[in-house]
């Protein structure tokens, strides 16, 4: 995809690149990240491991954060591509993707922070494991302030972290770090994915090889408490997203069978989820539809669950 194709009025913009191709590319999507950007870029820049590019795309942010990417042009590892306004998060990481150069293919959201040893920690374990086709890391979860308020340690065993993907994504965008040419074989992040286009690739990827989860917090995930209230139709598309990526991993991987009844688990608790959204956007005769196609997949699942509940007070 190219930047005319992403959307009317972008402007790519992006520095000199380096004579030769870095060992990892690492994707970032800016969008009204605030004070958050610079301290993302450094922390990309303090990394102990040298041999990266960032192609970050700024996607028509209305805050400073054009600016402040600006000023970070003259790093020649630093690709800066500008779009006048937002085409959305997925079409973005496309075309980052499209742009990689690198041998691995790592993402660090513009808000978030890299640990000085994670990109050399993860390009060892992934030149040690040929099998390996997608890895990630543990992450501190963080707030405003950068302080620690909680953390994520999914199944660093094999068998337990595919376990694990049945019915969740257990795998943080930003510690993410996998191999670029399988990624572009099995074609990237899918296009139809605007909100789960992480696990989508995911997915994708694990039909190709492992994924392996590295037990050290290597990345700092930033959680934000948002004020914007989202509209009945953004949650409906959001929950129908959700109920797509489970119903994808009940499809795409091989499953034990704990794997199996906690994936049939997600996608009754997923359409529940969808049936709420469509009641609350006034869509109800959709929405029973969606709570009975719940009740099929699995009543104990759904009788016992709290969101039954809220479905009926709406």
């Amino acid at each position: 995809m190219s930047v005319a194709e992403a959307g009317d009025g972008s402007k790519p913009m992006h520095t000199r690149r380096a004579a030769e191709a870095p060992c990892v590319s690492v994707l970032m999507t800016i969008y009204n990240a605030g004070p958050y950007l610079s301290r993302s870029i450094d922390s990309l820049i303090a990394q102990s491991f040298p041999e990266w590019e960032l192609i970050a795309i700024e996607n028509g942010s209305s805050d400073e954060c054009a600016a402040t990417l600006a000023r970070y042009e003259q790093d020649p590892r630093i690709r800066a591509f500008f779009l006048k306004s937002n085409i959305g998060r997925t079409p973005a990481l496309r075309y980052a993707f499209s742009q990689a150069r690198g041998k691995y293919i790592a993402v660090l959201d513009a808000d978030d922070i890299a640990q000085p040893q994670r990109l050399l920690k993860q390009v060892d374990h992934l030149d040690s494991h040929p099998e390996t086709v997608l890895l990630g890391t543990w992450a501190d979860h963080i707030d405003a302030r950068d302080a620690v308020i909680g953390q994520s340690t999914p199944p660093t065993e094999t068998a337990m972290l595919l376990r694990s993907m049945a019915s969740e994504n257990p795998i943080v965008h930003s510690s993410a770090m996998y191999r670029a040419a399988i990624a572009h074989e099995v074609g990237g992040y899918p296009e139809h994915r605007p909100y789960s286009q992480d696990y989508g690739l995911w997915l994708r990827l694990l039909a190709r090889g492992e994924a392996a989860m590295l037990p050290e917090r290597l990345t700092q995930f930033r959680i934000l408490s948002s004020s914007m209230t989202r509209s009945p139709e953004h949650e409906t598309a959001v929950a129908r997203d959700i109920l797509q990526a489970m119903i994808d991993a009940r499809e795409t991987l091989k499953l034990c069978e704990e794997g199996k009844r906690l994936n049939r688990e997600a996608i009754a608790i997923a359409r529940l989820r969808y049936a709420v959204a469509l009641a609350r956007s006034r869509r109800l005769p959709e929405g029973l539809r969606a709570l009975c196609r719940a009740l099929a997949a699995d009543p104990i699942s759904i009788v016992n669950n709290r969101i039954t509940r809220s479905f009926f007070r709406h």
